[in-house]
């Protein structure tokens, strides 16, 4: 998962777009199934693909932000248009407005990991500047290092947490969501965190301080455990233990992805906010 993340990640703003929609098609199919449970006909997977993909495409070719509102406002109604084809009004309107909500909820976070990785300028980590010379991608390097930091911070975040939770795990953190998680391995994520915000960004070379970066990995440490226990809420309302299997004992990609669909979006807020790049 690593290098089918990464390769793509640095070869480019197309290479990260084909891995972008490569994941809102097996999101939209895992988000689709698991709703279907709730109607009496199914969701139409398709449906979601092709609102979600108005957004997506909209932010990877124009920098118009009224382009990207008729986008966002696109996404929310074509599902439920979509699903009006049907004499079963009720059925129907259920089916929409969850493939509506599932459209905005894949697309709006996934044109955010667009958006990060075209963010333009130099970093100073010279390794990552002369990387992204080689694939002709150095005018974008900005947007490669604010990825390459939060992908770090989020993964070794819920990596340190499974593990101490699993070995140590006492004290339930939401027995009502997720059984797993313990508030031994929350605390071991927040300070893992902290530590990986902090190096990763002396490493990586975006525009934060140690203490900064220290602040910024902790704050997204309890982003990513938040968006971890959103999924596990829609999980257990849908009656799943996982939306699918397409990683093998991991589950299906929305079950690796819960958390960046938060910590992805706080960080282009971060990065503006800092004015560390512009597209």
């Amino acid at each position: 998962m690593v290098i089918a993340t990464f390769v793509p990640l640095v070869l480019g703003t197309w290479a990260w777009f084909v891995l972008i929609l490569a994941v809102l098609v097996q999101g939209a199919r895992e988000l689709a199934r698991g709703f279907s449970r709730l109607t009496r006909e199914p969701v139409q997977p398709l449906s979601i693909v092709l609102a979600a993909s108005i957004v997506l495409i909209a932010v990877q070719l124009s920098d118009s932000g009224a382009l990207t509102l008729v986008a966002v406002i696109s996404t929310a109604l074509l599902p439920i248009a979509w699903h009006a084809r049907t004499t079963d009004h009720r059925d129907g309107l259920q089916r929409g407005v969850l493939a509506s909500f599932s459209a905005l909820y894949l697309g709006s976070s996934l044109a955010t990991a667009i958006l990060l990785r075209s963010l333009d300028g130099p970093v100073d980590a010279a390794w990552l500047q002369s990387l992204a010379a080689l694939t002709g991608t150095g005018r974008s390097t900005l947007g490669l290092a604010w990825l390459a930091w939060i992908l770090s911070v989020t993964w070794l975040t819920d990596t340190v947490a499974y593990l101490v939770g699993r070995k140590y795990g006492q004290r339930k953190l939401a027995p009502h969501l997720s059984p797993g998680k313990t508030w031994e391995g929350a605390v071991a994520g927040f300070v893992t965190g902290l530590i990986v915000g902090m190096l990763g960004a002396r490493v990586f070379g975006v525009p934060l301080s140690l203490p900064t970066g220290a602040a910024a990995g902790a704050a997204m440490a309890v982003l990513a455990q938040l968006g971890d226990l959103a999924e596990s809420f829609l999980k257990r309302g849908l009656g799943l233990k996982d939306f699918g299997r397409a990683v093998p004992g991991h589950g299906g990609v929305l079950d690796r992805i819960d958390a960046l669909l938060v910590t992805i979006p706080a960080t282009l807020l971060l990065a503006t906010l800092l004015l560390g790049g512009t597209r």
